[in-house]
């Protein structure tokens, strides 16, 4: 490797395969440590490799009669295999501990949590964190206390390609019930507000307040409750906002109603919307970036009838929690307040045993970029 000029050994180093690879390779020695620590080489090296995933945050759901705001702290769980220790991911070091904090999203190696014990009379307490390195930001409050949603999008790409960082986020609300005014809080500096043309997005004047349906592929998703089956799209890389139109096949406005749809990440990345009716099991996927159409579909009385222990009959589906490639439904039966909840992967449509109390959302968390390389260069 000594005889190996410098663009060689770059090029060799961009293939290797993971960032926990990439961080030992630097350690063999002050010549590699130097390559990999180059600017350059760590823009190349992320633009071909996404940093992996560390795990997923998830606020469980307090069991009946609980208070939900008394001792259920979001809980981390780590990907498999692990890559960092559960204990490493911990959000004790928040004000107030972990048990004060409730996950609203998460953005690369970054999550922004609201504070539990928000009355609704004023402007929430958000914080802005990287778990693994424990360093967190409280966001500066509003004049206005109507806001919601609020949403992690990426700064500006620095010199090393990374998009997203302690120092470089934005942070998007919408303003009161509508998607027609935000407030965009930038790291190190304020807040400003962004309006937005309905009409550009093919809303009417008349529209009722959106629905969340979900996040994919960096995005969030709302559906526009006026019979237009409108989706408006919130790219997370550049705060701008889309419309597609979903299929006619389906009463969507029953659906959102009745809880029945979301929207979720599928295994190759890509959107996907799945809808409960009647038993079945829908998954969409979009065509291009203005229509959606029918991909999948699956009986779920089939689905679940090798599952041992599940009920053969039962009355409905809900849908409880959603994750990267993945849902979660639980199974009721009529007359019995147990539920029995099962996981559908989205690619095979094959069901398995899950866990019961997830919450409604995975929060995926990746490893911060660039890697920390502790070792001195010039060693």
């Amino acid at each position: 490797m000594d005889a190996m000029n410098d663009d060689t050994l770059g090029l060799v180093l961009e293939r290797v395969d993971s960032h926990v690879s990439l961080v030992r390779a630097a350690a063999v020695c002050r010549r590699w440590r130097r390559a990999v620590a180059d600017a350059g080489f760590l823009r190349r090296y992320r633009s071909l490799h996404a940093p992996p995933a560390a795990g997923y945050y998830h606020n469980p759901t307090a069991p009946w009669g609980v208070d939900g705001k008394l001792g259920y702290s979001s809980v981390f769980v780590p990907s498999s295999p692990p890559i960092v220790g559960a204990r490493h991911l911990s959000l004790d070091f928040l004000p107030g501990g972990a048990e004060s904090w409730s996950v609203c999203d998460s953005r690369g190696s970054l999550l922004v949590l609201m504070d539990t014990r928000y009355n609704g009379q004023a402007f929430p307490d958000f914080a802005v964190c990287e778990p693994l390195t424990q360093r967190y930001d409280m966001i500066p409050p509003r004049p206005s206390s109507s806001i919601w949603a609020p949403l992690l999008l990426d700064g500006e790409a620095d010199e090393v390609g990374s998009r997203i960082s302690m120092s470089n986020f934005r942070l998007l609300c919408m303003n009161g019930v509508t998607l027609t005014s935000t407030s965009i809080f930038t790291a190190g500096s304020s807040w400003s507000e962004k309006n937005i043309d309905p009409m550009a997005l093919g809303i009417g004047p008349d529209f009722r307040p959106p629905a969340i349906l979900g996040r994919a592929s960096g995005s969030w998703y709302f559906y526009i409750r006026d019979g237009s089956r409108t989706l408006i799209g919130l790219d997370g890389s550049t705060g701008v906002f889309s419309s597609s139109v979903l299929p006619a096949i389906e009463n969507w406005d029953v659906h959102i109603q009745s809880f029945n749809c979301i929207l979720t990440e599928g295994c190759d990345g890509n959107p996907r919307i799945v809808a409960l009716f009647d038993g079945t099991m829908k998954v969409f996927s979009r065509l291009d970036s203005t229509e959606w159409a029918l991909e999948k579909m699956i009986q779920l009385s089939e689905a679940t009838c090798s599952l041992s222990g599940y009920p053969s009959s039962f009355v409905g589906h809900n849908i409880s929690t959603i994750g990267v490639g993945f849902v979660i439904l639980s199974q009721r039966v009529f007359g019995i307040a147990e539920q029995w909840p099962f996981s559908v992967n989205l690619e095979t449509m094959e069901a398995s045993p899950a866990a019961n109390n997830v919450g409604q959302i995975a929060y995926q968390c990746e490893l911060p970029w660039p890697p920390a390389l502790h070792a001195c260069l010039d060693r």
